[in-house]
């Protein structure tokens, strides 16, 4: 389990077993306070919106999930968007 630098094309390969209107989880943490606010389900187009808008795309692999951490999103909240989603079998 470990951690890999993608690109947005590599993060979009990642979930294109899924279809647009699936939905993954997305959990956003301040990297100042280390508070994390309540998951939510968002449908997959709208994460691959954040995808596209991160400066950086770090990828977890977790055996039946994967995490993807997208860093600059929102830059004045210092924050780190999440979206986990369903790995293939």
């Amino acid at each position: 389990m470990g951690v890999i630098v993608c690109s947005v094309k590599d993060a979009f390969e990642l979930m294109k077993h899924m279809d647009e209107d699936d939905m993954v989880i997305l959990s956003v943490i301040n990297k100042r306070t280390y508070v994390h606010d309540i998951p939510k389900k968002i449908k997959k187009k709208n994460g691959e919106e954040l995808i596209r808008k991160a400066n950086n795309i770090c990828y977890q692999d977790n055996i039946f999930f994967g995490t993807l951490s997208l860093y600059g999103v929102v830059e004045e909240n210092d924050a780190i968007h999440n979206i986990l989603f369903p790995q293939l079998e």
